[in-house]
């Protein structure tokens, strides 16, 4: 089954009449021959003078001010545009990470408390008593994906073997099945090491792959871990595990396409800031809809 040529021009559509401008620039860059430029440019004005990410750029947290998480956001955009370790959106990214390394907790804060402020969706509210927000259950989230990008961007930086070491020993102590989150975070880490490190890494996750990711496609249409989270290209080390269910998925992605275009996010904010999850939603969708037509695209399944 493939992605009709129909389905795929109400898709653009969608993306060009709704979507965020970075993500109709990401669709001309990718698809159209559009200016990188541009999406450069877009991406751009989710960057703070401290070099961090903030201003939505994660829809669920509507933070103007700086965070790890955002910039984790900003840097998997970066990794999409290929930009390199000597861009300056990158180096202020990484000083950013750099600077707001916390010794106390060896890692970075997802959020801070802020994010209590603005209209957000309750798995990122910041707990006082904890001391982070609901999303940071573990180590993994948001470090092990950050430990990633100094492998990618700053493979220099004095303190990298010690940190790689630190995401090694928490992978190795966290409860099976691994949590979604925990294994995302994790398979970006994967994407950016070599040698026994990406060995012991794939080996972990690979132990979990099959309890951490839905195989039962009844399910698909909650939040819950799918096979083209962790396998959306057929290099993913993870695809040959996967392959049956992901050839599954595809199927499904096709059929549960909205006759107006978009892909719908499957989680909503529970009734809390009724006002501005629409908003979120919209841009939810319009960011979706992007991933899937590149992931049924590298996949090869669109018409012509």
């Amino acid at each position: 089954m493939k992605l009709t040529s129909q389905q795929w021009n109400t898709a653009a559509t969608y993306i060009k009449t709704h979507a965020r401008p970075i993500e109709q620039k990401l669709f001309s860059f990718f698809f159209e021959e559009g200016s990188k430029e541009e999406a450069i440019k877009e991406l751009a004005n989710f960057q703070n003078m401290d070099g961090g990410f903030g201003n939505c750029i994660e829809p669920d947290f509507r933070l103007d001010s700086s965070s790890s998480m955002a910039t984790t956001v900003g840097l998997q955009y970066a990794k999409d545009l290929k930009l390199s370790a000597e861009h300056p959106i990158v180096q202020k990214a990484m000083s950013y990470l750099h600077d707001t390394y916390d010794e106390k907790i060896n890692g970075w804060h997802a959020v801070s408390a802020e994010v209590n402020f603005v209209p957000h969706a309750p798995w990122w509210h910041f707990d006082f008593e904890k001391g982070h927000s609901g999303v940071q259950t573990t180590w993994a989230n948001p470090n092990a994906e950050i430990v990633g990008y100094f492998h990618l961007f700053s493979p220099e930086h004095p303190r990298l073997k010690e940190w790689t070491e630190r995401a090694v020993t928490e992978l190795k102590n966290l409860s099976h099945p691994i949590e979604m989150h925990d294994f995302l975070c994790y398979d970006r880490l994967l994407s950016e090491v070599k040698g026994e490190t990406e060995s012991i890494l794939y080996r972990f996750l690979s132990s979990s792959l099959r309890k951490t990711v839905c195989t039962d496609p009844s399910r698909w249409n909650e939040y819950i871990a799918k096979p083209l989270q962790v396998a959306s290209h057929p290099s993913s080390p993870f695809y040959e595990a996967l392959k049956e269910e992901v050839h599954m998925q595809l199927n499904v992605e096709i059929e549960t396409q909205h006759q107006e275009g978009y892909w719908q996010p499957n989680w909503s904010w529970f009734g809390q800031y009724d006002e501005t999850w629409p908003i979120a939603e919209k841009e939810w969708r319009g960011i979706l809809t992007l991933g899937k037509l590149r992931i049924l695209e590298a996949y090869q399944r669109v018409e012509n």
